[in-house]
């Protein structure tokens, strides 16, 4: 009798115990085969990731939670993603390591060859994935409507990056702010708009930033398209009395019908305080 209500009592716990999210993995294989002239030459550089990844729902809220370990070919190992977020339809509060919105989307930037003097604004200086605390407020106002809060705070990268945005019918729309100071302890102060559509088949972003680093003013300004496995793109950065003018351009080839892809790409840049960049890569990718 004893041995029975033992079992008894064992079950109700099993079925009173809470339920755990299942959790899901996957993982990619990425490897970079580049040529940049310059006296750069050629290397090779990779890197493997693993991700896991759960979410839990229950009386109207979430708990939602992803990881993802970055193996590097040189033998270094990394976090990438790290974080815990938490809300309902409503709202939500996401924490840890990850990337908010994108004020300047770079599109199929498999290589942009970006190192003259004029870096430009790009209004993602506090967008995140670093070291610093990190917390952003994402509420959904209806309508397409949103508005993301997100907070950085460290003793030398702390700022406040508030974004409003809309989508709706294949048009989205982001405008946001960013005030602080970098890791250099530069005063960062500006602002970003990036609209996106679909017209065509292809994905369409146009992007602008303006704003001031260190008291230096800086302004960028995007264009991008994405058609099914190709891309091509452009900017210019501006930075005080220098500009750099970017393109680049990816295409995308299956391998065996494997699901891998061999993408080889190129960019070019030519600056006012720097001789003409070019590069060529070769990237393939298998995720498992």
């Amino acid at each position: 009798m004893i041995r029975k209500t033992q079992a008894a009592l064992a079950i109700a716990a099993l079925f009173a115990a809470p339920a755990f999210a299942a959790v899901s993995f996957d993982a990619n294989v990425e490897l970079d085969t580049t040529y940049q002239n310059a006296n750069r030459g050629a290397s090779q550089s990779g890197r493997v990731e693993l991700n896991a990844a759960s979410k839990s729902e229950k009386g109207g809220g979430f708990v939602a939670a992803r990881a993802s370990y970055m193996a590097g070919k040189g033998g270094a190992t990394t976090v990438d993603d790290m974080w815990v977020q938490f809300g309902n339809a409503s709202g939500d509060i996401k924490l840890g390591r990850f990337e908010a919105a994108d004020l300047f989307p770079l599109g199929k930037d498999v290589i942009v060859e970006d190192g003259g003097a004029a870096a430009g604004f790009r209004a993602n200086n506090f967008r995140g994935r670093t070291s610093s605390a990190h917390a952003a407020l994402n509420l959904n106002v209806g309508g397409g409507l949103g508005f993301e809060l997100g907070v950085m705070a460290d003793k030398k990268n702390t700022g406040v990056r508030p974004v409003v945005s809309f989508g709706m019918s294949g048009f989205s729309v982001k405008l946001g702010v960013e005030e602080g100071k970098n890791a250099a302890g530069q005063k960062v102060s500006g602002a970003g708009l990036t609209v996106g559509t679909t017209m065509a088949g292809a994905g369409l972003n146009l992007s602008f930033a303006s704003g001031k680093v260190g008291g230096v003013k800086g302004e960028s300004f995007g264009a991008n398209a994405t058609f099914g496995p190709a891309g091509v793109g452009y900017i210019l950065d501006k930075n005080g009395s220098s500009k750099d003018n970017i393109v680049y351009a990816a295409y995308s080839l299956p391998l065996f019908e494997t699901g891998a892809t061999i993408t080889p790409a190129v960019s070019y840049a030519k600056g006012t305080n720097m001789d003409k960049q070019i590069g060529l890569r070769v990237r393939v990718n298998y995720a498992f």
